[in-house]
């Protein structure tokens, strides 16, 4: 699992220079994490031909692996003079991951998405905004003297509508408007604090990244520069084990004593083969095969880890036929989740290795590469195909494979599969499951999923590991 779990909030294209009869208005940022310059973004609206352009676009320098790189991403709405939505344009690159999407309207609220080989068009509700302007998104809050509102947003990555709840943040000097921004419907997601000036300009913005903090501030000089200190994310994500565990111990029944630097439990999860119990504010974690108890998975949870998604697109022609054509159908769960392990273990180990960027399985099984995250998506592709209820699991491993770091628990996905009594795990991209994986949370393959399981890691502290005595 990568910093990518929230590889959305990222990225940017070149804007072109605008046209000698377009009226332009464009605003500099400087990104920074910890003071430290990271890159930069430019927001951007134009007037063409009368009609409306806005645009967002973010670049950021980020060091992966021992090697510098780039996440960029770039968003555009277009509507009339009249205010008619024309068309919306998203384009994100982050490591191997390439994704876009180009959206014309139909009506207000229909879109048409362009993508082969057929052309995909998509409701949405009547009061989705587009607009990627925060003074434009915002401006209810203080045009209606309110101090909180929800609001629809397009997602042009799960392509559909999400939620997010605004709210005024009253301890703010009177020159200052202070909104701070929630998304999920379950108000716990990622967070975004913008304060703007007493006429809607933009002072500062906080934004989620990589498990810290990236603060915009107005630029006016050189915004563009090059970066010199790109920001390593897995130096905030990575956590670091008190001792040096060998292979051989890995396979023993093993006890962790996990705490939060902020006092709050940490939030770990429950399984078949993990054990949580709390001593206070401490979560004391014990793995092994059978550690935990038995999860009886409801009806609704069984169809929610067979589904498609955005992510896990075991619907997919090519992925179907891939699927039932390397192992029959007949044969056990467990033996199954093994030949399709092998089979993504061949397909990704073609490719290249980052953690930038949340590739979905489809696009992990054409390219043979990414991280551990287009390891687990595949196989929960393949193994859904295959009609097993499979979920991805995000947590930490003790591995150096995909962060560079030694000696440390990294941010880890792998999946686990129901086959009929229990749920059993299977990690692609570590070949093997074993004591030094813990489990954090599950979900369906989508990365909003794990918004707060990403903001805790630079939290979290192993105080102790040890074998526990068999008797």
């Amino acid at each position: 699992m990568r910093s990518t779990y929230i590889c959305v909030a990222l990225a940017a294209a070149i804007i072109a220079s605008p046209c000698a009869n377009a009226a332009t208005n464009a605003r500099w940022f400087t990104l920074s994490v910890d003071g430290v310059r990271t890159g930069y973004a430019r927001e951007e609206q134009r007037i063409v031909a009368n009609e409306n352009q806005q645009s967002e676009t973010v670049t950021l320098f980020v060091r992966e692996l021992g090697h510098d790189s780039r996440m960029q991403r770039h968003i555009e709405f277009r509507s009339s003079a009249a205010g008619k939505p024309l068309a919306f344009d998203y384009e994100l690159t982050a490591g191997t991951v390439h994704q876009t999407l180009h959206a014309t309207f139909s009506s207000d609220k229909s879109l048409k998405i362009a993508t082969s080989p057929v052309d995909q068009s998509i409701d949405l509700p009547g009061d989705t905004l587009f607009t990627p302007d925060r003074s434009e998104r915002f401006a209810a809050l203080w045009k209606h003297d309110q101090s909180a509102i929800d609001l629809l947003i397009f997602d042009p990555v799960r392509r559909t509508s999400g939620h997010v709840r605004a709210n005024i943040i009253a301890d703010t000097p009177t020159n200052q408007v202070h909104v701070r921004a929630t998304s999920g419907a379950s108000r716990k997601g990622a967070q975004e604090d913008t304060w703007f000036d007493t006429e809607g300009n933009i002072e500062r913005i906080e934004s989620n990244l990589l498990g810290t903090r990236l603060t915009w501030t107005p630029c006016e000089h050189e915004c563009d520069a090059p970066v010199a200190q790109p920001v390593d994310p897995m130096d905030r994500l990575v956590v670091r084990s008190p001792v040096q565990i060998p292979d051989w111990f890995k396979h023993r029944k093993l006890r962790y004593v996990i705490v939060r630097s902020d006092g709050e439990r940490p939030r770990v999860a429950q399984t078949m083969e993990q054990a949580t119990v709390f001593d206070g504010a401490r979560a004391v974690v014990t793995i092994c095969d059978a550690c935990g108890d038995t999860e009886r998975p409801t009806t609704a949870e069984l169809a929610l880890y067979l589904a498609s998604n955005a992510w896990v697109q075991n619907d997919d022609p090519e992925i179907h036929h891939l699927a039932l054509n390397t192992v029959p159908h007949s044969a056990s769960v467990n033996f199954r989740m093994r030949k399709l392990q092998e089979l993504v273990v061949h397909r990704m180990l073609s490719g290249h290795a980052d953690f930038l960027g949340y590739s979905d399985a489809l696009t992990a099984l054409h390219t043979g590469s990414g991280d551990c995250t287009e390891f687990a998506v595949l196989l929960a592709a393949l193994a859904r195909a295959q009609g097993i209820p499979t979920r991805v699991v995000a947590g930490l491993a003790y591995s150096d494979r995909f962060s560079g770091k030694k000696d440390v628990f990294s941010p880890h996905a792998w999946v686990q599969a129901w086959d009929g009594a229990r749920w059993r795990s299977y990690d692609a991209a570590l070949n093997s499951f074993d004591s030094t994986h813990v489990a954090l949370a599950v979900g369906s393959g989508d990365p909003g999923e794990f918004d707060t399981l990403l903001a805790q890691l630079p939290l979290l502290k192993i105080e102790k590991v040890g074998a526990v005595r068999e008797n």
